[in-house]
């Protein structure tokens, strides 16, 4: 009997070590698309367990997760927010932890490694040359506003000049993806250095939150471009009746996903819009944009894609855009992957289910020809040369050959700039996380100048 107890008491103490031992900073990498992208996880033990985890490409902020278990040399974690669960073991020298990330359709191996105090203060930060940081020259003001049509209540910010007056007004609308008021992204905040710049320039700006992002209401995952589309409606009534705003010199800027539904809302003739800037806005069908999306992006990390799995793909989308109910154009695009090596295991078939979701489905539908043949209001379209997810030469020409003739139009494609409007070598998504710019000061002065203009 004593000798158990003692095994016992030795077992607990053991158990006890490697439990305190996955206190402090771990590091680890995932690879998504063909890009890096480093996640921190923080461990803290006060009686409880208790940290966060970070995405530093794509947020400076860090995320408090909703659950830690560390039993003996094994961890379990979740952060429910964003479907996230991280399984691992710590190694022998307790310097490692080898597990398995899961977040949606996503499932993959992840080594975390300990970081030291020095590692971790410089963890997570990037050197960004444009913050936009307090104290502001100009007012602003945290909102809430409401899409009737949906009920859904978002919340936004609004600057705007100190000095009483009427000045023109925009709304930015975001890309896609769950996006906050500042589009973060991988330590950038294009809006935020959007509308610091518009503001200083006597323009006011509403940015704000996707509807199920920050601190607006409503389900992401259920939407579609045409929900955000409303949602972007109801910005505009908004913004239209704030007192520093002239009534008719009120627009959209629109990033890419944004710039679609700025050129929808304009060829919908929506009320109240005068005028849309789009940045990286597509201008062609969307399953057309897709493959030429994936042509870009392989060649960008040096592969070519093959007629096989261009048909491949085509096929996919054509499955998507059909009336199948989600579960049979599920399964057709599943068999029409079946000569494509790893496509019928269980972590392809989670992220195969991505491509049913609802916003996916709706979004391969659209075209924006006949919306830009209708279009009747100042545009101003702006691409970049080196853009990999919407390549300008397509997208310009279908601009040029479809927008009605307008003598304020202008349409421009920046040979150096890629999707985020950032000065860069080959403009691959990868890179996006190692570019100081976070948006051509170029780009900025000549929206803003246009805007004036008007």
């Amino acid at each position: 009997m004593k000798n158990y107890f003692l095994a016992l008491v030795l077992f607990c103490s053991c158990s006890m070590g490697f439990s305190q031992s996955f206190e402090g900073n771990w590091k680890g990498s995932l690879q998504v698309s063909g890009m890096e992208l480093p996640l921190i996880f923080e461990f803290k033990y006060n009686g409880a367990w208790e940290g966060s985890m970070q995405s530093p490409k794509q947020s400076s902020n860090r995320f408090p997760l909703t659950s830690i278990l560390a039993e003996g040399d094994s961890i379990f974690v979740e952060l429910k927010s964003m479907g996230v669960k991280y399984a691992g073991k710590i190694s022998t020298d307790r310097k490692s932890i080898d597990g398995k990330f899961q977040q949606g359709g996503l499932k993959t191996e992840l080594v975390l490694n300990k970081l030291t105090a020095e590692q971790a203060s410089e963890a997570g930060t990037f050197k960004r040359s444009q913050r936009v940081n307090p104290p502001y020259s100009y007012d602003t003001v945290d909102v809430t506003f409401e899409n009737k049509i949906d009920k859904v209540t978002l919340a936004g910010t609004i600057t705007k000049p100190k000095e009483p007056g009427k000045y023109p007004a925009v709304i930015l609308v975001s890309g896609s993806g769950p996006q906050d008021r500042n589009e973060t992204l991988m330590g950038h905040e294009p809006f935020k250095v959007l509308a610091d710049y518009l503001t200083k320039n006597n323009i006011v700006v509403l940015r704000y939150d996707d509807r199920g992002v920050g601190k607006s209401q409503g389900d992401f995952a259920k939407s579609t471009t045409g929900d955000f589309g409303k949602d972007a409606l109801a910005a505009l009534s908004f913004l239209r009746k704030q007192a520093q705003v002239d009534p008719m010199k009120v627009g959209i800027i629109g990033h890419s996903e944004g710039g679609l539904i700025a050129t929808i809302l304009a060829g919908q003739q929506a009320s109240g819009l005068n005028f849309i800037v789009t940045l990286a806005g597509p201008t062609i069908r969307m399953d057309s944009l897709m493959i030429l999306q994936n042509a870009a992006i392989m060649k960008s990390q040096g592969k070519d894609i093959s007629a096989a799995e261009r048909a491949i793909i085509k096929k996919n989308y054509e499955i998507m855009a059909s009336d199948f109910p989600s579960d049979k154009a599920f399964d057709a695009i599943r068999n029409n992957m079946r000569s494509v090596s790893g496509s019928q295991n269980m972590e392809s078939a989670d992220q195969l289910a991505a491509l049913v979701t609802p916003w996916f489905r709706h979004f391969i539908k659209i075209d924006p020809v006949p919306f830009i043949k209708k279009i009747k209001i100042p545009t101003f379209a702006a691409f970049g040369g080196k853009d990999v997810q919407v390549p300008a030469g397509e997208n310009i020409e279908s601009l040029t050959d479809n927008l009605p003739k307008n003598k304020k139009d202008l349409s421009k494609v920046y040979p150096n700039l890629n999707h985020l409007f950032q000065n860069a070598k080959t403009g691959a998504v990868g890179e996006y996380a190692e570019i100081e710019e976070t948006i051509s000061p170029e780009v900025l002065k000549d929206i803003t100048a246009w805007i004036k203009a008007l």
